[in-house]
């Protein structure tokens, strides 16, 4: 729910970013929109630019109230970025406030974008090499902008995401012009799409670089406002996992063995549909729960058993023994509960399941809007299905078993919801679920994706799009 926030406002105001010979002195004021969804009101944003003898300084504030598994939540992320007088990123801060403050500060230096992370007073620093000289999602347009709006112009921009540090390209392209209604006035503007990891958003653009509406998944949209009518409280009344449920045409029972279901309304290149207890032909997938018949082995962590296995698809399994700046492994707290757990047991599945006993017995199930950290799950012993499996795959990590994160759907009452569980290998890749209790978890998790929060970013290109139409199960 935080990426989805997160990426939602990715253009907004993006016109602010012009070049000095191009930019409109009336823009360095304060501008506000107000947030919808599906033509509710939940919140507004605002940006200011201000220009700086090197370049420019961006500030953006979202606030939203949204209701999410009935429980209301206030959610307000900032961001102050400064860009040299070619809009490549200089430095930025971004804070994300809800049931955790989170605070990410970035700094290129050369080749390398030093990031350092605080969430709950806990800290955690990377360095991350760059690829080419980033952008930051608040100015992409520039050189769209400066040679003027042109109906079939294209631009791909290297983008660091602040709130995940991923760096992937945004395609941008000018669909034509498409005058609106705005501020009870019918404006000209352009129609403009961004793409970033398969995610659309639409934005109307005026000449100046002024944006007037923002329209992305699910019904989130941005429209200009003044500051009065962009401030006015909003009470949402619908459920936000209530609205991207998907309903399924057969009754599951509970504990299911073995599922088989028709996939649509999305393309399946790109997701992790096949592989270990899922095998797809076609849009046809099967799902089997694993029966953990496995005989007894000795820990990964005294033998080395894992340096340099291959996983299932020919790559090493060595990468999900590493440390994140999500999962982080290497935590002396960390480590040293995870040795608690496993009090000396030697055999991987009997200590897979200590550590599962533990993380279902000791953290309390509460919906929570953060980027999910081990050390801030492992303080705050609390959190959703994120929190479970992060800190999960950071114990097993720590005791010397690989694990890794994944992220799907599960089903409850006639729809399947959007979930993350882990997963571990012992000898295979065995889901289970820390969450709802279930070691390993039934045949009603469908994986989509495995990985960091980085790589759960690409659900947002499927939620609301896909379908699901049961066949057979037991």
């Amino acid at each position: 729910m935080a990426m989805l926030i997160v990426r939602h406002y990715f253009p907004e105001n993006i016109g602010l970013t012009l070049h000095e010979a191009v930019f409109p002195k009336e823009l360095y004021e304060e501008h506000w929109m107000g947030a919808y969804l599906n033509g509710e009101k939940i919140g507004y944003s605002y940006c200011k630019i201000t220009e700086l003898n090197h370049g420019y300084k961006v500030s953006e504030t979202l606030k939203l109230r949204l209701k999410v598994m009935g429980i209301e939540k206030d959610i307000n992320t900032i961001t102050n970025a400064e860009v040299d007088n070619h809009f490549r990123l200089l430095s930025f801060l971004f804070r994300l406030e809800s049931d955790i403050t989170t605070e990410i500060k970035g700094r290129v230096e050369g080749k390398n974008l030093l990031v350092t992370i605080d969430a709950g007073g806990m800290t955690s620093t990377q360095t991350i090499p760059l690829k080419e000289s980033p952008y930051l999602n608040l100015s992409i347009l520039p050189e769209i902008l400066r040679k003027g709006l042109k109906t079939g112009d294209k631009i791909s921009i290297p983008i660091i995401e602040p709130a995940t540090l991923s760096q992937e390209y945004m395609e941008v392209e000018v669909i034509g012009k498409d005058p609106i209604m705005s501020l009870g006035k019918k404006r000209d503007a352009y129609k403009v799409r961004g793409v970033f990891k398969g995610i659309e958003t639409f934005m109307w653009l005026t000449d100046n670089g002024e944006v007037l509406r923002e329209e992305s998944l699910l019904g989130f949209t941005l429209v200009k406002e003044t500051k009065e009518d962009a401030t006015q409280p909003g009470k949402p009344s619908m459920d936000l996992i209530a609205q991207v449920a998907i309903p399924f045409s057969i009754k599951l029972s509970p504990d299911v063995d073995y599922l088989k279901i028709r996939l649509s309304g999305v393309d399946l290149k790109g997701l992790e549909l096949n592989g270990g207890r899922q095998t797809l032909k076609g849009d046809i997938l099967e799902i089997k729960r694993e029966s953990l018949s496995l005989p007894p082995f000795n820990s990964p962590l005294s033998k080395g058993r894992y340096r340099g296995v291959e996983g299932e698809k020919g790559g090493s399994l060595d990468e999900y023994l590493k440390e994140t700046i999500f999962i982080q492994s290497k935590d002396l707290a960390i480590g040293s509960l995870a040795k608690d757990i496993i009090r000396g047991e030697r055999d991987t599945l009997k200590m897979t399941r200590l550590i599962y006993e533990w993380v279902y017995k000791n953290i309390k199930k509460t919906p929570v809007i953060s980027l999910p950290m081990a050390t801030e799950v492992l303080r705050t012993k609390e959190g959703d299905c994120n929190e479970h499996a992060t800190l999960f795959t950071a114990l097993a990590r720590a005791a010397g078993i690989p694990a890794r994160i994944a992220v799907g759907l599960t089903y409850k009452d006639g729809f399947f919801y959007y979930h993350a569980w882990p997963e571990v290998y012992l000898d295979e890749w065995v889901a289970v679920d820390p969450t709802l209790g279930q070691f390993p978890a039934d045949a009603s998790h469908i994986r989509l994706l495995t990985g960091d929060i980085d790589k759960q970013l690409q659900l947002l290109g499927v939620i609301g799009k896909l379908k699901l139409e049961g066949i057979e199960y037991r």
